[in-house]
């Protein structure tokens, strides 16, 4: 188990007027970088198997929980064992001045070192690129002939980049073509200053949405309140180093663990969001298409079947995710859970 650092009792917001009492901890777990992990569940513990949380690009915990509305609070008052990590040089695990990955990899190996810590087989759920880190490591472990996990939840994950997306396959290729420049492999981006420049136009680019190529939610998708919390405290620090390796997917279509994971037989839902612009439902759909698994399971959200229409942070914490897109995800985790 990872190192407790503190543990305390709190009275969470679920969404609305709904809240619950819960266990919550933080923990340490030490490696080739400091990793720090949130843990919740009910008071009286958990009834239901463990769950990994994995942040997306330049993300952090915020990208489960909210102030107003905590994904990770809704599974924990369901008996989820629910433990959210930070990957390295994000959040918490950010602190003792470790930087940002090497690699790609380097998010890879965090997954693995969290899930072997865990008091027993978890459920993997990452966001964006934080679902990419998670087929990679599935992949892994099948290759090496180990365990994995119990199911693999991919919402707005990344396997293929920027093939639908016309203007992110463009500045992928933009920026792989100066993959050799000294000056790239160094920078760190503090993506923190740009969230909180985007929650104080809120108004302007909210209705941007609408044509903006690259926006990261459907407009009116998420209440103001919580998208500007979301923003202000979800961004994080990111390494151009990955970004880069971003941009070779979307140059070349390669995705190094491709041929790992279309043998991997582990449960799969993948989930997207009908108006997702940074991870359109066809390059969602590929981590399903390449899948070996024999459990497997493809859904997108959209606003005939589930009232809204569906951008990448909606799915997650949109007005209508705790109606919609959790219980989905809770029932298949369920289904899987003994």
């Amino acid at each position: 188990m990872p190192a407790l650092i503190e543990a305390t009792e709190v009275e969470q917001t679920v969404d609305g007027d709904h809240r619950v009492l819960l266990h919550k901890e933080v923990r340490r777990l030490d490696g080739a970088a400091p990793l720090f992990l949130v843990r919740k569940h009910l008071p009286g513990g958990p009834t239901r198997p463990p769950v990994l949380l994995v942040h997306g690009f330049a993300q952090n915990r915020y990208s489960w929980h909210n102030s107003h509305r905590s994904m990770t609070a809704w599974l924990a008052e369901r008996g989820f064992d629910t433990w959210n990590l930070e990957l390295r040089g994000h959040g918490r695990s950010r602190r003792e001045g470790t930087q940002g990955a090497e690699a790609f990899a380097d998010y890879v190996a965090d997954v693995r070192l969290a899930a072997a810590a865990l008091p027993a087989p978890a459920f993997w759920v990452g966001h964006s690129l934080g679902g990419a880190a998670l087929y990679a490591a599935a992949a892994e472990l099948h290759r090496e002939g180990l365990p994995l996990p119990r199911g693999v939840v991919g919402i707005g994950a990344l396997y293929r980049f920027g093939g639908a997306n016309r203007a992110l396959g463009l500045l992928g290729r933009i920026t792989h073509s100066f993959r050799d420049a000294p000056w790239m492999s160094a920078l760190q981006v503090r993506t923190r200053l740009l969230g909180g420049l985007l929650a104080s136009l809120y108004g302007v680019s909210d209705i941007a949405g609408y044509a903006f190529p690259i926006s990261g939610w459907w407009p009116g998708s998420v209440e103001p309140e919580i998208l500007q919390e979301r923003l202000e405290r979800g961004f994080d620090w990111t390494s151009v180093k990955v970004w880069q390796e971003m941009a070779r997917w979307a140059a070349t279509g390669l995705f190094e663990w491709d041929a790992d994971w279309a043998g991997t037989d582990v449960p799969l839902l993948v989930i997207a969001g009908d108006e997702d612009h940074l991870m359109p439902p066809k390059d969602a759909a590929s981590a399903y298409e390449r899948s070996g698994s024999r459990d497997k399971t493809w859904h997108i959200f959209d606003d005939w079947h589930h009232e809204v229409h569906w951008g990448h942070l909606d799915l997650v914490l949109g007005r209508k995710a705790s109606a919609h897109v959790w219980p989905f995800i809770g029932e298949w985790m369920e289904a899987r859970s003994s």
